[in-house]
């Protein structure tokens, strides 16, 4: 099956194989060894040693707890909130006994570790007691985070509906002025691209989905270049380069497209001798770089096009909606041309 977004579990938990998530785990860490220290000072008076032990036997529980989880997390992307919450509480406490039990009973006797001098008893209730309470505050965030994310996410894709629901008309018009222009022209052609056309809508809208295979999307693409190269003839000329992206890798439907419309529209259609449409692909450190190219027409500027920022903006959001802060939509100017950079995680149907 298609991997058509974040999990419930994985919004749960956040991956504690990220750097960004281990230096938040780091940050917290200290400030709960900071307010330990303030603690305990106020009545020994010795703040710095009392913290730097508090840091570095919470720093071992921290990292412990967040390598079980970055080495389970495959299989916790697969359990339920509940099953995963009771999962983190148990391990966070079974982890602070056991360095607790590091720290009181084995690194004494190795003479690598001092420990205070009143009753073991005493240590253990008091690092349990912190650790209950801590794991239960952890959870409680947690779990407002989960259900904050979810509520984020259903606006996004109640955007990513309304985006998509605003890109097809718009393909659909520009589809329809096209065969229009060649209905007194070249009626068979004008009757054969309807056609064609009835069946790209026909299979698009058989079954939306969230994330369509690269291949759909670029069958897509040329369908749509075979209507605009009827009505362009020789002042289209392509270069299409996509043989190093996955056929089954995911992509949003109808990304690649107003790319695509967008370059013939305001760059190759413009020009008196046309151009050549350049649609190049290749993956590298797991991403999928795409980039689409158009000469620059002769009434355009070096500026940016403003009749293209609305498309562009469109495409952005969907893209973040599909692989938050994981994608990016770059355009930029230079040697006559306009490019445009779509870079995105690769994810495929196997995964």
């Amino acid at each position: 099956m298609a991997n058509s977004g974040r999990t419930d579990q994985q919004n749960f938990l956040p991956d504690t194989c990220r750097a960004k998530n281990v230096l938040y785990i780091t940050l917290i860490s200290q400030l709960l060894a900071i307010i330990l220290a303030l603690n305990s000072s106020f009545i020994s008076g010795d703040f710095w040693s009392v913290f730097s032990l508090n840091a570095l036997f919470i720093l071992w529980i921290a990292f412990s707890c967040a390598a079980v989880f970055c080495f389970l997390r495959r299989q916790m992307n697969h359990w339920s909130p509940i099953k995963t919450s009771v999962f983190v509480f148990f391990c966070i406490n079974f982890v602070t006994l056991f360095v607790t039990w590091l720290a009181t009973d084995l690194l004494p006797q190795l003479h690598l570790f001092s420990t205070a001098s009143n009753g073991q008893i005493n240590v253990y209730l008091k690092n349990t007691g912190i650790s209950l309470i801590a794991s239960l505050i952890l959870l409680r965030y947690l779990y407002i985070q989960f259900e904050w994310k979810k509520q984020i996410q259903a606006e996004a894709d109640a955007r990513l509906d309304a985006l998509q629901a605003r890109i097809r008309p718009h393909f659909l018009f520009n589809s329809l002025n096209t065969i229009a222009s060649l209905t007194r022209i070249d009626p068979p052609l004008a009757e054969s691209l309807t056609e064609n056309l009835a069946e790209l809508f026909r299979a698009n809208l058989q079954s939306p989905k969230r994330l369509v295979t690269f291949k759909q999307e670029i069958d897509l693409v040329q369908q749509y270049l075979k209507i605009e190269q009827s009505r362009l003839g020789e002042r289209l000329m392509l270069n299409i380069q996509l043989t190093d992206i996955p056929d089954d890798a995911l992509i949003p439907p109808l990304s690649v497209q107003p790319l695509v419309e967008n370059a013939i529209y305001h760059g190759i259609e413009p020009s008196a001798s046309g151009g050549t449409l350049t649609i190049s692909g290749h993956v590298k450190n797991k991403l999928i770089h795409l980039v689409i190219k158009n000469p620059l027409s002769d009434q355009q500027s070096t500026s940016a096009r403003p009749s293209n920022q609305m498309a562009i903006d469109n495409i952005r959001l969907r893209m973040q909606n599909c692989f938050p802060d994981q994608s990016k939509l770059l355009v930029s100017i230079g040697n006559g041309e306009f490019q445009t950079l779509l870079k995105f995680p690769l994810q495929t149907e196997s995964l």
